[in-house]
C-alpha cells in the first residue's frame, strides 16, 4: 500500500483486524506499489489508477474503498510562480502517474495548455521561470506556502466531468479469492470506523487533519467513483505516450 498519510485508514485496519495475521505490508509510493504488483511480487495492491494502463498480467478491481477526493483534494495539485496560462513546462511528481496523465489532460482541456513534460524528484528540483509544478502526497502540506499559485487537481477534474475521482484503487490478482477480499473490507472498514483516532494520533501542532481526512479525501469506491474511473481511462489514453516520452527525454 501507498505510504501516505490518507492510506493510514487502511493500514490502521489491517494492522488491528483479527485478520491482521493474515496479511504482510509492504508501504511503498505509488509508482513502486504498482511495479511489485505488476512483477507479481504482491497478491494485492493500492494501485494507482494511472497505473491501471500499464499491468500487464490480468488482474481484478477489489474492495468499497479506494483514495478519492469530491472536489478539492489539497495534497494533489499543480503550483507555479506565474499564471499558469504563462507556463511552458510541467515538472511532474514521479511517485505516481495518474496524476501526471490527469494533469495533462486537464491542462489541455480546461486550460489549452500543452507544456513540456518533465518526470522529476520534485523534493529536488528548482523551478525556473514559466515551470509549474505537480506535486502530490505528503510533502503538499509543506511545499505549498512556497508558490504563489495552486490549481486543485481533485477541484479541477470535478469542474470538468462534475464527477468525483479515484486517484487509487485497490487491485487483486485473480486468483485471489473472495473470502480474503472480505477479510481485507472487513479491516479497512474497522479502519474507517476508527479515523477520530487517526487523526488525532496523526495531526500535530502545525498540521491539523480534521479537515483533510473529513472533506479533502473520500473512501467510498461508490457508483460515481466507477464511472469517473470508467472516463478517466478512457480520456487519458491520448496523453499515455506522450507523458513516457517526455518523461524518458
Amino acid at each position: 500500500m501507498v505510504s501516505y498519510l490518507n492510506s493510514k485508514p487502511f493500514e490502521q485496519g489491517l494492522v488491528n483486524s483479527i485478520y491482521g495475521d493474515e496479511f504482510e505490508i509492504l508501504t511503498e509510493t505509488p509508482a513502486v506499489c504498482a511495479k511489485l504488483f505488476d512483477d507479481n511480487k504482491v497478491d494485492i495492491a493500492l494501485i494507482p489508477s494511472g497505473a491501471l494502463h500499464d499491468i500487464s498480467g490480468k488482474y481484478k478491481i477489489i474492495s468499497d474503498y479506494c483514495i478519492g477526493c469530491d472536489g478539492a483534494v489539497r495534497t494533489v495539485a499543480i503550483f507555479s510562480n506565474e499564471p499558469l496560462k504563462q507556463c511552458k513546462r510541467l515538472i511532474t511528481d514521479n511517485h505516481s502517474r495518474t496524476s501526471v496523465l490527469l494533469s495533462a489532460l486537464l491542462l489541455d482541456e480546461l486550460f489549452n495548455l500543452q507544456p513540456e513534460i518533465i518526470s522529476a524528484n520534485v523534493d529536488d528540483f528548482s523551478l525556473i521561470p514559466y515551470d509549474c509544478m505537480l506535486m502530490i502526497g505528503d510533502k503538499v502540506f509543506d511545499k505549498e506556502p512556497n508558490f504563489l499559485y495552486k490549481y486543485d487537481v481533485g477541484l479541477a477534474w470535478k469542474e470538468l466531468t462534475g464527477l468525483p475521482l479515484a486517484f487509487a484503487v485497490w487491485a487483486a490478482k485473480i486468483e485471489v479469492n473472495d473470502d480474503i477480499i472480505a477479510k481485507l473490507n472487513h479491516s479497512f472498514e474497522s479502519g474507517m470506523n476508527n479515523l477520530d483516532k487517526i487523526i488525532e494520533r496523526e495531526s500535530s501542532e502545525n498540521l491539523d487533519l480534521y479537515y483533510y481526512f473529513k472533506n479533502n479525501i473520500s473512501y467510498s469506491f461508490d457508483q460515481d467513483k466507477k464511472t469517473s474511473l470508467d472516463l478517466y481511462l478512457r480520456n487519458t489514453k491520448k496523453y499515455h505516450n506522450l507523458v513516457i516520452s517526455k518523461s524518458n527525454n
